[in-house]
């Protein structure tokens, strides 16, 4: 039986700057205030949606990285946060 997705709610600073809300597939378990809807594609909020926008190649990794250093403050903001730069 393959393992279900766990998706969790990131905000992703793009190298412009501009501030975007996605959902992301991350291999652990995430807390239900910081998970995400799974009944759609990601989700990309903001400004500079655009080609201009480009966020981490190893974006999972880095939110992965965040959950395991940072959970704390993550479940305190509802959200994980990244920047691209």
């Amino acid at each position: 039986m393959p393992q279900p997705d766990f998706r969790v709610t990131t905000h992703v600073t793009c190298d412009h700057g501009h501030v975007h809300t996605l959902c992301v597939v991350v291999s652990r378990q995430v807390p239900e205030s910081l998970r995400c809807d799974s009944s759609g594609s990601p989700v990309d909020l903001g400004p500079g949606t655009g080609p201009s926008c480009h966020f981490p190649s190893d974006l999972v990794s880095r939110v992965e990285y965040e959950l395991r250093e940072n959970f704390q403050e993550s479940r305190r903001r509802g959200y994980v946060e990244v920047a691209a730069a």
